[in-house]
């Protein structure tokens, strides 16, 4: 039906007002696309192109960045006449030509963006940070434990031998023998009946045991010692037969 066209039946006229009314709706609605698309249509999507360094491509793009790139279809031809490439926040247009050579990924649905993987590497720097302290106090604690364990090894492991001897032969007075090894505890007994025994610990000077006395010393454990040669003893210092008992631990 063409516009104009005459009801011939039941006698009412044309349908021209309607029809009319509807072809300017519509070229009204075309009017509008037309002034705001010029017949295009538009696609947008977030890319992270690698380029190598080098001259070319120039800078800044060399390393992986991200760009929106921007597609035009042209509902006329039917296809993507023009892809440009934008870096964030930037107006500078770049086209296709300047990323030859260069890998261009689209990111899909859950990848990371460069701001995600930025901040990603700014927490991997502050680990690799607190990592590197610790290493280091980790390395000072093994030593410290190394330190302990050689210590505590001399303390658990250290033979603890008993030696036990009498003393009884006329000795020239006052030639006193001497105990050669560092000794951890020791005791005097004498056992004389009527002869007294003579003693010299460390500095002190000669000290008499009498009959029947006893002398004991300790080093006060933990692996604590006296020198060797700490103790000096004479069983018979007037020259008549002694008897002096002498128990120590080295």
């Amino acid at each position: 039906m063409s516009i104009g066209n005459l009801k011939t039946e039941g006698g009412k006229g044309t349908n021209w007002p309607w029809q009319y009314k509807m072809l300017k709706g519509l070229q009204g609605i075309i009017d509008v696309i037309n002034s705001t698309a010029n017949g295009s249509e538009y696609e947008a999507k977030l890319v992270t192109i690698d380029c190598p360094p080098g001259p070319v491509p120039p800078n800044p793009h060399a390393g992986p960045k991200l760009y929106l790139e921007v597609r035009v279809w042209n509902t006329v031809s039917g296809g993507f006449t023009d892809i440009f490439y934008y870096l964030p926040g930037d107006l500078t247009q770049y086209l296709p030509a300047q990323f030859l050579g260069c890998t261009i990924t689209y990111l899909e649905t859950g990848d990371a963006t460069e701001a995600t993987l930025q901040a990603i590497e700014a927490i991997n720097t502050d680990i690799l940070a607190d990592t590197a302290v610790i290493e280091t106090n980790t390395t000072g604690i093994l030593a410290d434990t190394a330190a302990i364990e050689t210590n505590t090894d001399e303390l658990v492991n250290l033979a603890n031998t008993p030696h036990i001897l009498r003393q009884t032969a006329v000795a020239v007075p006052f030639t006193n023998d001497i105990i050669m090894v560092a000794v951890k505890s020791i005791s005097f007994y004498n056992a004389s009946a009527t002869q007294s025994a003579q003693i010299e610990a460390g500095f002190s000077g000669n000290i008499v045991l009498k009959v029947g006395e006893t002398l004991n010393f300790d080093a006060g454990g933990n692996g604590n010692s006296f020198p060797a040669t700490s103790f000096t003893y004479d069983p018979d210092p007037g020259g008549i037969a002694g008897d002096l008992v002498i128990i120590y631990v080295y």
